[in-house]
């Protein structure tokens, strides 16, 4: 059976969702049916993997690159859009070399630097997915609610979690709440801090750096704790001394660490506005707040009924197999198969 050669547009040696996507992909891509092209910015070593190594100046470096990977694959996946020229996907529709790409957020979202704002107007985002064939959303609130915005495929293509590096440990009573994630005004941190304020008997973890972090340690009360940026398996480590996740942001995509927790036995709080319904049943494999005060109450009722709270652990563990890359993977290997066959 002939392979195919798939180019992967991330730097799988750099921390940030999309490079992660594609380590992941990298690792967990059939061998036996995938060649594997793709770029990083050290000398990092990947078995079966091509790798091409990106240098100083890394804009000039990383177009030599996708040009390299243009020639050798079949088809390419193409997550970061700002960094991938529009010459890029020029080329490869010029070659009939298949891409396609996944939306992690909502395109317009306010709350941030949108999708739409990074391409600088609605004109320009649609001149230049109009040469990406294949948009997918991470899950299906963002391609509901972004139809209007980009042709999205109806399928979802969801990330998945290396749920090997972590490890679970059921939670039997509340006593440490963690939040992971950058420090920044989007994230609502405000309502993490409040929390602690109002449950001095529990302990506040944030694990994460950004613009915000000397304000938020000024305003901490003395059950607060900050971690700074953390790699992965340091995360793994301080997850077993956690027990409930609560990312107070309410503009996300799918939070991976929801399910990095999950494999750990940590039931996640967030709110409803991202469509977290998708993958969470309330007060099963974890909870759903509308307000602030729902926040206030569910950890109020969680405090005080260790049985919920064990039953939500347990059960968690489902949720991060579900997404684990062995499944996931799956998905994505039928869904390139149909594009490279279409």
């Amino acid at each position: 059976m002939k392979k195919t050669k798939i180019f992967l547009g991330g730097y799988i040696d750099f921390d940030n969702a999309q490079n992660i996507n594609c380590r992941s992909l990298c690792k967990h891509l059939n061998k036996k049916k995938y060649i594997i092209y793709t770029m990083s910015l050290s000398k990092i070593r990947v078995n079966d993997i091509n790798i091409f190594y990106c240098f100083k100046p890394y804009k000039f470096t990383t177009f030599i690159a996708m040009l390299w990977g243009l020639h050798k694959c079949d088809i390419a996946y193409l997550p970061k859009h700002i960094n991938t020229p529009k010459i890029i996907i020029k080329l490869f529709k010029l070659f009939s070399k298949p891409i396609f790409t996944t939306i992690e957020m909502n395109v317009a979202d306010r709350s941030k630097i949108n999708l739409i704002d990074n391409f600088g107007g609605l004109k320009r985002l649609n001149s230049y997915f109009s040469y990406v064939p294949n948009i997918y959303g991470i899950t299906q609130f963002i391609i509901d609610n972004n139809r209007s915005l980009l042709p999205f495929k109806d399928k979802v293509l969801p990330l998945g979690v290396e749920n090997d590096i972590y490890v679970f440990n059921q939670k039997k009573n509340l006593k440490k709440i963690v939040f992971i994630g950058s420090l920044i005004k989007r994230k609502r941190l405000s309502d993490f801090l409040s929390l602690a304020v109002i449950f001095p008997d529990l302990e506040f973890h944030i694990i994460g750096q950004g613009s915000d972090y000397a304000e938020l340690k000024i305003k901490s009360t003395s059950n607060v704790f900050f971690y700074g940026h953390l790699k992965p398996l340091e995360i793994s480590k301080t997850l077993n001394i956690m027990d409930l996740l609560f990312l107070p942001s309410r503009s996300e995509g799918f939070p991976k660490v929801i399910l990095e927790a999950a494999a750990s036995g940590i039931p996640s709080l967030v709110y409803s506005d991202y469509g977290a319904s998708e993958w969470i049943n309330h007060n099963e494999n974890g909870f759903i707040a509308n307000s602030y005060d729902d926040v206030v109450k569910i950890v109020s009722i969680l405090k005080n009924d260790s049985d919920l709270f064990t039953s939500c652990s347990k059960s968690v563990v489902n949720l991060a197999n579900r997404f684990d890359w062995t499944e996931t993977i799956k998905i994505w290997e039928k869904e390139i198969e149909n594009i490279v066959n279409a």
